[in-house]
């Protein structure tokens, strides 16, 4: 069977064609060669851009359709997560405000003089 060459990253992430860090689902995306020189010249030039990178080559099976068949090891989120956007947090601070709105309130109504 044919061997392909792949380059994954220390987060388990794989090379993509624009060269950027894919996870592995959309095989076609994948950069891949069938000589190893290549993929080690390839991964020389992204060491270069990227001085954390810690990447392997990786030799992969092709699958029916002619595309490496990797492991989606570590999925990449496709949701844009906010920092600190919780439900918990939400109605803790919603119950905190209307806690001081009511305190404020009860201030207002005692009289000044006592």
């Amino acid at each position: 069977m044919k061997t392909l060459f792949v380059i994954r990253n220390q987060n388990d992430h794989y090379l993509g064609k624009q060269h950027d860090w894919v996870d592995g689902h959309h095989r076609p995306a994948l950069f891949r060669t069938e000589h190893r020189d290549v993929a080690i010249n390839e991964l020389f030039e992204t060491n270069i851009r990227d001085f954390d990178l810690r990447g392997e080559i990786v030799p992969v099976e092709v699958d029916k359709h002619g595309y490496p068949a990797v492991e989606v090891l570590n999925p990449i989120s496709t949701e844009a997560e906010i920092p600190g956007d919780q439900p918990v947090l939400e109605s803790a601070t919603e119950d905190t405000v209307e806690a001081s709105l009511n305190e404020s309130n009860s201030d207002q109504q005692r009289p000044s003089g006592t």
